[in-house]
């Protein structure tokens, strides 16, 4: 019962995602939680209501195949439920002890339809009342609710990084259905001192206009996974005050994703001491002319590396071990300015020949499709001689590997000049570099900024469109997929307001209907498609059973 349970609320809740409204006033979040999703209901309502929900191909399969008459009638109307489709929704994750939990939080409406709905869907069970909590307990997680509230709970044993021997999480760190119900009791009871609304940087990410909001406290996440070897550094201060914000929106055209870090005072001064220059547009006009399918572009200052490995307190593990190659990170230092960039062009997928030996002269041949692409780094130089050292210690360092390594290392063309390094798969490109000058289209989305990057989604579908494209249904999600997406770009890196900022965006090909339309759209095109697909896997195997017997002669 306790997966027909959750699919059930499951039904109801994903209403509640799409039309809730938007008071934050107290939120029902500890303030040391590790994870949190918050869900404007009212923003994604008006950008995509319930009723055409209802008339998506996706929502008419689901319908479709659910045969309980529970479920239809609550994805028909999910106030049938009971739950407040006008109160926000927020998903949680907590460590606690040895291990954690994972919530969901909503508001009620009317509680004698929410103990209706549950009873009928968990009839072998007995809602019970406990401290002004009814609730209904599962093996490992809790169905609770008050008059006001439900809460839905579960353990998250992984959460911890709790590893026991094996790699198997430790048992230990379950929780029981008590315990359970003792967290949804102190959320229930939560002070707004102790919410995480009472936090300056959530309720900063909270008045951002988006249709979700995302919390990550990387402290509470992973600052217990730390290896023991590392204990003796200062690694922990790559978690500590470390939290990730972001707001997401589905705009006309495009998915858009708004994001914020912030820091420990020491990783902040650091950063701030070293702040990031932006990345020169000439630079990315270096590029050679052609289809650039993807780039990443970065401009990082190299001291500022030392002073991180330095804070980290391990600079001196790192110097020790490249001392054994004659190398310092004081030598990386002086041989790198700190502009760097990554590009892949003219990708595709081809047919290749492949050849192996199988001994005595003799070969074994077959075919098949490989991944083919211009790959293209480059990174600038502060001090060519210092730099020639460095790539002789790389050299030294991978014939050592072995006659493949080297091998290998040396199918790869590289120029050096005295103010760059350009390596690659492909000769022409890299000599290419710099000779002239080339506006690409994407400049100009992701130039003045630090940190850059851009794929174009339509070259990728493209090039793999030849391999994708086999059979009718290949073809269709292909097709399909061409009128849908069009590229992603990403930028940030600058400091501002105590954080690090950063910008993503995925466009869409039709630039004036809202994503989220488009997405229900194009999930409910592959929904269709399965359904396409199974009806005639079902009329496959029925024409197979009709098929007369086969009749063999006799053997007398």
């Amino acid at each position: 019962m306790k997966m027909k349970t959750f699919n059930l609320l499951a039904s109801a809740l994903i209403a509640t995602f799409f039309v809730s409204c938007s008071s934050k006033s107290n939120i029902p979040v500890p303030e040391d939680a590790a994870f949190v999703l918050h869900i404007n209901g009212a923003s994604m309502s008006e950008k995509l209501p319930w009723e055409e929900i209802k008339q998506s191909e996706l929502f008419k399969t689901a319908l479709e195949e659910t045969e309980d008459s529970l479920a239809i009638k609550i994805m028909n109307n999910p106030e049938e439920s009971g739950i407040n489709i006008n109160g926000d929704s927020y998903l949680f994750a907590k460590t606690q002890g040895r291990g954690g939990y994972i919530a969901l939080v909503t508001n009620l409406k009317d509680v004698t339809k929410l103990e209706s709905f549950v009873g009928q869907i968990n009839t072998d069970k007995k809602i019970e009342t406990k401290n002004g909590i009814s609730f209904i307990a599962n093996n490992d997680n809790v169905i609770t609710w008050n008059k006001e509230r439900l809460i839905l709970i579960g353990n998250a044993s992984d959460l911890n990084g709790n590893m026991g021997k094996g790699g198997n999480y430790d048992s230990r760190s379950s929780f029981s259905a008590d315990s359970l119900i003792h967290f949804a009791k102190e959320i229930y009871e939560l002070k707004k001192s102790k919410s995480i609304g009472n936090d300056s940087k959530f309720s900063s990410l909270i008045k951002e206009k988006g249709d979700l909001h995302v919390w990550i406290n990387a402290g509470s996440l992973f600052s217990k996974s730390v290896p023991a070897i590392l204990a003796i550094t200062k690694i922990n201060l790559l978690f500590k005050g470390n939290i990730s914000t972001a707001t997401v929106n589905f705009d006309a055209g495009k998915i858009t994703y708004k994001a914020k870090n912030y820091f420990s005072k020491e990783l902040s001064d650091l950063y701030k001491k070293h702040s990031l220059k932006n990345f020169d547009e000439v630079i990315l006009q270096k590029i050679p002319a052609g289809n650039v399918d993807a780039l990443l572009a970065f401009n990082y200052p190299p001291e500022g590396l030392k002073d991180f490995f330095s804070l980290l307190g391990v600079d001196g593990l790192l110097n020790l071990a490249l001392s054994q190659a004659g190398f310092s990170v004081d030598d990386f230092v002086k041989a790198n300015k700190g502009e760097l960039l990554l590009s892949v062009s003219d990708f595709k997928i081809e047919k290749k020949e492949i050849k192996q030996s199988i001994g005595k002269g003799e070969e074994f041949s077959f075919n098949t499709e490989i991944p083919s692409a211009k790959i293209l780094f480059a990174t600038s130089i502060n001090e060519k001689t210092a730099f020639e050292k460095m790539i002789g210690v790389l050299t030294e360092t991978v014939a050592k590997e072995g006659a493949d390594a080297n091998e290998m290392l040396s199918k790869i063309p590289y120029t050096l000049t005295d103010n760059w390094f350009v390596a690659g798969n492909d000769s022409l490109t890299i000599n290419s570099f710099g000779k002239t000058t080339t506006n690409h289209d994407f400049i100009n989305k992701i130039k003045g900024h630090p940190i850059a990057g851009y794929m174009n989604i339509k070259n990728f579908i493209n090039g793999a469109k030849n391999s994708l494209a086999k059979d009718s249904v290949g073809t269709a999600i292909s097709d399909r997929s061409l009128q849908i997406w069009s590229d992603i770009i990403f930028y940030g890196g600058e400091f501002k307001n105590g954080g690090v900022e950063s910008y993503a965006e995925i466009n869409m090909v039709d630039a004036k209907t809202n994503s989220l339309k488009q997405l229900n759209g194009y999930l409910g095109f592959f929904a269709k498609l399965m359904r396409e697909q199974e009806k005639r896997r079902k009329e496959e195997y029925s024409n197979w059973d009709d098929a007369e017997p086969l009749e063999f002669p006799s053997t007398n």
